[in-house]
């Protein structure tokens, strides 16, 4: 799935992040990140929205996991059973989410336990910085669950 393709997606599927605005600035198994900008996520004190900020962080870990699996047939159910955002500064313009890469290992782990029961679980964070200053910080675990 392409940059283009996973945004067209979104915007169909999850109708909240046309209308947040999101953009994809990348989208590869190396990285994902989405901006957002502040015009669309604005709240009462021209800051951004702290459920438009856990929605791009919800949706940065879904998509990821929605490429994962690109090549499944049929795709699974890729659902958040849990998550927690910290807000740590205010953000007070256009904004991007970066998901954390998990490690090697527990991306193996997490697609034998799929491959072996049709369901897995778990646990990506992410991110939005500016200029190196941590804004938000965010953990969510997503549950893949075979069609």
């Amino acid at each position: 799935m392409t940059k283009t393709e996973i945004e067209e997606y979104l915007y169909k599927h999850i109708p909240i992040t046309k209308a947040l605005g999101v953009e994809v600035v990348e989208f590869s198994k190396e990285g994902v990140q989405f901006k957002a900008p502040l015009t669309n996520n604005i709240n009462h004190r021209s800051t951004a929205f702290g459920g438009s900020i856990s929605s791009l962080l919800i949706t940065t870990g879904w998509s990821y996991l929605r490429l994962l699996f690109d090549e499944t047939d049929p795709i699974p159910r890729i659902v958040i059973g849990k998550s927690s955002t910290n807000y740590l500064k205010p953000v007070t313009s256009d904004f991007t989410s970066e998901l954390i890469i998990p490690e090697k290992e527990k991306l193996q782990q997490f697609r034998e336990m799929f491959a072996r029961f049709g369901k897995a679980r778990i646990t990506l964070k992410a991110q939005i910085k500016h200029k190196e200053e941590l804004q938000a910080e965010f953990e969510g675990d997503y549950i893949a669950i075979k069609n």
